[in-house]
């Protein structure tokens, strides 16, 4: 039997995934100068605009959900956690020289963020697939963000 995650569990990993992404961006930016840090640090700041998204989104739904204090369920994190790695999130920073190397570490992380929401898609309850469709939503305007830069 497969597990099935809640809206709150959904969200608040999602707002975790932005985490993650604006310390990857940060990293980036760390190890790059001019247009290379320039655009490294503006996709933080797009990573950040999108966990904001998502916590106004949580906030919406914990007042849906009666205002509760929520926690994770311990194998809930584990199985996030374990899902993360296996997409390829425990990827190492790379050394940085061309802005079409930054924009291209930038679309393959957020293409697997695309795919791991996509996945989680078929452990989700049918209100919960509402959210993670706005939650693709929001990443795939961040790949078409870094797309359009290609050209």
């Amino acid at each position: 039997m497969k597990p099935s995650f809640s809206n709150l569990e959904v969200i608040k990993f999602a707002i975790g995934m932005e985490d993650m992404g604006i310390v990857f961006y940060e990293d980036y930016a760390k190890k790059s100068d001019g247009e290379i840090r320039t655009l490294f640090l503006r996709l933080a700041d797009d990573e950040r605009r999108h966990k904001a998204f998502f916590q106004s989104l949580l906030d919406d739904t914990e007042k849906e959900a009666g205002a509760f204090d929520y926690m994770f369920d311990e194998s809930v994190t584990s199985f996030f956690e374990a899902f993360a790695q296996s997409a390829g999130f425990s990827r190492e920073i790379k050394d940085i020289e061309t802005n079409r190397e930054a924009i291209l570490e930038g679309i393959t992380t957020e293409t697997l963020t695309i795919e791991y929401y996509k996945d989680l898609l078929t452990y989700s309850k049918e209100k919960t697939k509402e959210t993670l469709e706005i939650i693709i939503k929001e990443e795939e305007g961040h790949l078409a963000l870094l797309n359009g830069l290609l050209k």
